[in-house]
């Protein structure tokens, strides 16, 4: 379901334009590049499955740019094009540039049900991306709570951890004083993917046991669910296959790749889908979790066949999150974590705004050999964050966690403190995933700076950058590159002069 296109045509050399670029979800990267180079298109299909849109993945050519909700084309001085959708809810954008001889193409395609589109030039890019996007936060009535500042068991337990786990780290913290407001249980509790409410075998109790013992020592609990995801060994997946995203031939389908194989999405077109999740958030909130982090949510706008056919992608997810939001309820905290980022504007608090962090700084084979630049890594995880500095006005910005601690960590000095930077610099949540045993006061210390709450961070320049993404802040610069820039070391940041 498309309307037709949206074209303009620039009298503009494309040598001299930088295009910014936004990624269709979470992880999909967000760049700021000469439009004359290439925009990498993963190499293997589950990648653009998990990374990129399968219905608008990047084209692989020369010259050509696509982006979703917004972009940016910045001539020398600054100046330059802005092209924003005004409504998400039921729409998705689809942004494409082309150096065209000596001309400039662009055309913006919309994927769902008619909406206004924005299209203006400018001497200021960075102003008219920051006013269009708050426009659009506006309009869709966008929730930008506090900001909270959570502990995860994901980066340093992944899918062994317990539930001793859990509350040995909360005890650690609280005889710290260190001031976290939540304790977030992630992936590895549930005995599979849309068998949320039984527990795995090796987590050593269940989830609803958490949030009671959490309380007596001060803490808010926290649950991470992939909500829409159905593993095909589930008892979901054998109960309801007539609730599952269908291929055309009408059995369910399976993409992408995690948990050692491909994995089914939940159809929220579905009435009886929608029913289940509400329930489901409802009974993670009677177990006494207010806060959830909902994550792999694109499965809910992946192509496919649907229960009405009738039903944008972008009005399929909608309608789960919106589900998911009902059963919380008005007053729970929703993080969205790979989840189509426009379209999510008025239900969730925050949203993952680039890839996963990890401790170390580059999957340079993977990104480079495969094209995969959602792969994580803590290099995505600045590169696309910096790049959509912009969507603080759209929900809690949270770009990941900090990774203190030294041991189990590749990460240098200067990789840390540029993950200390773009926290810095973004602001929304704070996060991390440290084992609290393993910090020394060094640690201690550095987690402490990263727990400190501080306000988002302009671009001073979109005409230059240390690495394909918005690197120049009025704070300060990253380098993103292998070698010295602007006197600013590999992997690093620096702050300006206060």
């Amino acid at each position: 379901m498309t309307t037709p296109h949206h074209h303009w045509t620039l009298d503009v050399h494309p040598s001299e334009l930088r295009v910014l670029t936004n990624g269709y979800q979470s992880w999909s990267e967000a760049e700021l590049r000469p439009l004359t180079e290439t925009q990498t298109r993963a190499s293997l299909e589950w990648m653009i499955d998990q990374g990129q849109d399968p219905a608008f993945p990047p084209s692989g050519e020369a010259g050509v740019w696509r982006s979703h909700s917004l972009l940016a084309l910045i001539r020398p001085g600054g100046g330059g094009w802005v092209g924003a959708q005004l409504d998400a809810a039921h729409t998705f954008a689809h942004w494409e540039v082309r150096a065209a001889g000596e001309q400039v193409l662009v055309t913006c395609t919309l994927e769902g049900p008619d909406v206004a589109v924005a299209w203006e030039e400018t001497s200021n890019v960075i102003g008219t991306v920051e006013r269009l996007s708050a426009q659009l936060g506006q309009s869709m009535h966008a929730r930008t709570p506090a900001p909270l500042r959570v502990w995860c068991s994901w980066y340093s337990y992944y899918r062994s951890v317990t539930l001793d786990n859990m509350l040995d780290n909360a005890r650690l913290a609280k005889q710290h004083g260190l001031p976290f407001d939540v304790f977030q249980l992630d992936d590895g509790f549930q005995a599979d993917l849309g068998d949320w409410t039984e527990p795995s075998e090796q987590f050593g109790g269940h989830a609803k046991d958490l949030p009671a013992e959490l309380r007596k020592l001060g803490f808010r609990a926290g649950l991470w669910l992939a909500p829409f995801l159905v593993g095909p060994n589930s008892k979901l997946f054998a109960a309801h296959p007539d609730w599952l995203l269908k291929n055309r031939s009408g059995t369910p389908l399976l993409f992408g790749h995690n948990w050692g194989g491909q994995y089914a999405a939940l159809d929220t077109t579905h009435p009886e889908v929608l029913v289940w999740l509400r329930e489901l958030a409802a009974t993670c909130r009677a177990w006494g979790y207010d806060y959830l982090k909902v994550d792999f949510l694109y499965a809910a706008s992946h192509p496919g066949v649907r229960h009405d056919p009738s039903v944008s992608r972008a009005e399929a997810y909608r309608r789960g999150i919106q589900a998911l939001r009902e059963g919380l309820g008005d007053d729970g905290f929703l993080l969205g974590c790979g989840a189509p980022l426009s379209a999510s504007i008025g239900v969730m608090d925050a949203m993952r705004t680039g890839p996963d962090v990890a401790p170390y700084w580059d999957d340079e084979a993977r990104r480079m050999l495969l094209g995969d630049g959602s792969v994580p890594c803590s290099r995505n995880a600045l590169h696309t964050a910096l790049s959509r500095w912009y969507q603080q006005t759209w929900y809690q910005p949270d770009p990941d966690v900090m990774i203190a601690r030294r041991e189990r960590s590749l990460l240098s000095d200067d990789e840390r403190g540029a993950l200390l930077g773009m926290l810095d610099v973004i602001g929304g949540l704070r996060a991390s995933s440290d084992p609290v045993e393993m910090l020394d006061e060094a640690g201690l210390s550095l987690l402490r700076q990263s727990l400190e709450i501080s306000t988002p961070d302009r671009p001073l320049t979109l005409t230059e950058s240390h690495g394909g993404a918005v690197t120049h802040f009025s704070r300060g610069t990253f380098n993103l590159q292998e070698t010295p820039a602007d006197r600013v070391q590999p992997h690093s940041y620096r702050p300006n002069p206060t």
